[in-house]
């Protein structure tokens, strides 16, 4: 006669699942959140690389990375720059449009895998999530306080390591191609890097390399601590 399984032996069973899913589902979704903060990653280094090969072609010249004028979160990038237009725009070819195309010719690259906002249809994922640090590259009839910070040559910065290049940034933020940063005494974001990589941050540097950054507020970046090591890694005036 065969023998069939118990209902104790099935509970134990199905306890014995419950309690491996448990274990592993959290372990499987961390390493989901670090595949995509790898690939966020993988393309600021890319970004990066474009930056560098345009002042290659371009006798040490950043890319320009100007404001169009436009008010709050209509604001976008002027013709001419990296890129150009608005990130909510629900097509690419402000993208394809910015000087530094020719050298990161991959529109994968400009977005976060883990952005899942949208576009100004609300349907379009954004095609962009990177925005580039606001004193490189900057506009040289904007004159203010913070002047002397902006840089339009590669060979102007003295510490290539330490200064923030691109960024991803929050997408409650973004809109032109511009990542926003006052200079210490400073003490609020003007654009926020964003915190959806395991509330923390993503940033590339004029050397070249990238760096994933935790959030010290275990959240979104706080105006203290993460705010002074943003503005740490800004360029000297």
């Amino acid at each position: 006669m065969k023998r069939a399984f118990t209902l104790i032996e099935l509970l134990v069973v199905i306890a014995i699942i419950a309690i491996l899913a448990a274990l592993l589902l959290p372990a499987l979704s961390r390493a989901k959140a670090r595949g995509l903060q790898v690939q966020c990653l993988n393309n600021l280094k890319q970004l990066q690389t474009g930056w560098q090969l345009y002042l290659g072609d371009n006798n040490d010249t950043m890319p320009p990375n100007i404001w169009d004028g436009m008010p709050g979160a209509s604001a976008g990038s002027a013709p001419g720059s990296w890129v150009v237009g608005n990130a909510y725009d629900i097509s690419p070819t402000n993208i394809q449009n910015g000087v530094l195309w020719p050298h990161t010719s991959s529109i994968a690259i400009y977005h976060c895998p883990a952005d899942t906002s949208k576009s100004s249809d609300n349907q379009t994922l954004r095609w962009r999530t990177y925005s580039l640090l606001n004193y490189l590259g900057a506009d040289t009839t904007v004159t203010n306080q913070y002047s002397a910070r902006g840089k339009q040559k590669g060979n102007q910065l003295k510490q290539t390591s330490t200064v923030v290049a691109f960024a991803c940034e929050d997408e409650s933020s973004i809109n032109d191609g511009i990542f926003l940063v006052d200079p210490s005494p400073g003490n609020l974001w003007r654009d926020l890097p964003t915190s959806r990589h395991s509330q923390g941050g993503t940033f590339s540097f004029v050397d070249g390399h990238v760096e994933y950054w935790k959030w010290k507020s275990g959240g979104e970046p706080d105006v203290t601590d993460d705010l002074a090591r943003v503005q740490a890694a800004l360029p000297e005036p």
